[in-house]
C-alpha cells in the first residue's frame, strides 16, 4: 500500500511539473514582445487589439425607430425586442 503511495505521490508531482512547464511556454509564447514586434513588421501596420474607438454619433441617439426599418438593404419588419429596456431581466 505504501508502494502504491508513493508512486501516485510521484506521478502527481509530475503532472504538476509538466503543468507548469507548460503553462509557462504557452504565457511566454502569447505576451513576448519579440512575437509582438514580428507581427507588427510582417504586416507592416501595427496589430488592433483594444476596442475600436466609437463617436457619440455611432452610439445609439434614443430616437424612437419606425418599423419597418432598411439597414444595409435588409428590411426588418417588426422589432424583436418585447421589453421597453432590453437591459431588463425577463
Amino acid at each position: 500500500m505504501d508502494v502504491v503511495l508513493i508512486i501516485l505521490g510521484v506521478l502527481g508531482l509530475g503532472a504538476i511539473i509538466i503543468a507548469a512547464y507548460v503553462f509557462t511556454v504557452a504565457a511566454r509564447n502569447y505576451v513576448s514582445a519579440e512575437d509582438n514586434h514580428r507581427r507588427q513588421t510582417e504586416s507592416g501596420a501595427p496589430i488592433a487589439r483594444h476596442a475600436v474607438p466609437r463617436s457619440p454619433t455611432d452610439r445609439r441617439s434614443g430616437r424612437t425607430v419606425q418599423f419597418p426599418l432598411s439597414v444595409n438593404g435588409v428590411v426588418i419588419p417588426e422589432e424583436r425586442r418585447h421589453l421597453p429596456d432590453r437591459r431588463k431581466a425577463a
